[in-house]
């Protein structure tokens, strides 16, 4: 009101400086004749939400008479939950008489990630075996729901400057948060939370421009578990065991559906591939359907990396800055020996 008025958002605020509720009162009513309590009770109360007992008819006796039980149905008030009269009248509610508030804060239980760590968030699928199905993924991969899943990624480290490094496929993706990340003060509940809402929500932002052609049916749904390390080796160890199980699943999927599309049913390629290694597998696809595994494309053998490098404008000069890149390549010595700078930022 008082910027309303003509006041700067400044002036407004040092009007009000140090004014207690009865001032401000007084304030709208000389000022601006306006009653503060014949504001809108959503305004000045706000809204409660609760399971309110409600009389309803069921139906009728032999009479026609009507029977009525007493039932809970979801309510939307804007009444005072301060003071006892509330609580008194819908005891049902917390099952007890007394409601204080300041207790409630004791079960709270955050528990905030060990600093001096690199915090790995991973993000993974939920029923993802049924989401593809439903949306006709191709077999073994689908080449563009995984540029989804790295498109979403790179959103992700666009999203969190923290985040130094990805690493995804199929349906997973580990993101490294560096070392010394203040992220909501390292609570682990709103890393994980934000996170996978995150992801999720990128992902079906993105869904129209890589399948413009099929509907999203079904909503994704992600879930995050988060790991702390105290060391950039053993960060490198965890990405690597990512990737060799990527090597380790693309490879017995490969095998599997090119057993299945053959002719196979799924109970048998299962058992076909039953305590086979990997030269095993690459020795069958080969022989069986003149497939060289190696040569099948990067992203569905080693995944992708998601990472910020610097992008030359020319051959001379590199512009300030850096922009999230996507490549499917060994994580190894040479690579990190290549991009020390990722854990030196």
């Amino acid at each position: 009101m008082l910027v309303k008025s003509g006041k700067t958002e400044k002036e407004a605020q040092q009007t009000l400086k140090g004014t207690f509720s009865e001032d401000k009162n007084e304030l709208l009513s000389q000022q601006f004749q306006v009653n503060y309590e014949d504001e809108p009770a959503m305004f000045r109360k706000g809204s409660s939400v609760y399971r309110d007992k409600v009389e309803t008819k069921v139906k009728t006796d032999d009479y026609g008479n009507p029977i009525k039980r007493i039932r809970l149905a979801i309510t939307v008030s804007n009444l005072d939950i301060i003071g006892p009269e509330f609580w008194g009248k819908h005891q049902y509610i917390l099952q007890e008489g007394k409601y204080r508030y300041e207790y409630v804060k004791k079960f709270d239980d955050i528990r905030r990630l060990p600093c001096c760590n690199w915090i790995v968030v991973r993000i993974s699928a939920c029923q993802f075996d049924k989401f593809s199905l439903i949306h006709s993924f191709d077999k073994p991969n689908d080449e563009t729901a995984l540029s989804l899943m790295n498109a979403s990624a790179s959103l992700m480290m666009e999203q969190f400057p923290d985040i130094i490094f990805g690493y995804g496929f199929s349906n997973e993706y580990s993101f490294v948060f560096q070392e010394n990340t203040e992220l909501y003060q390292r609570n682990e509940r709103l890393i994980l939370s934000s996170c996978s809402s995150w992801f999720t929500s990128f992902y079906m932002m993105k869904w129209k421009e890589y399948f413009p052609s099929k509907e999203l049916v079904q909503p994704p749904k992600f879930e995050a578990e988060v790991l702390c390390y105290p060391k950039p080796k053993i960060v490198c160890d965890y990405l690597s065991w990512r990737q060799a199980e990527c090597h380790n699943r693309n490879q017995y999927n490969t095998c599997f559906w090119m057993l299945v599309k053959s002719g196979e049913d799924e109970n048998k390629a299962n058992e076909i591939l039953k305590g086979t290694l990997s030269k095993d597998k690459n020795e069958l696809l080969f022989q069986r359907f003149q497939m060289n595994y190696n040569n099948e494309p990067a992203m569905f053998r080693k995944g992708s990396c998601t990472y910020r490098q610097k992008v030359k404008v020319s051959e001379d000069v590199v512009r300030d800055g850096w922009d999230v890149a996507v490549t499917h390549v060994d994580m190894g010595p040479d690579f990190w020996r290549k991009h020390i700078y990722i854990f030196d930022k």
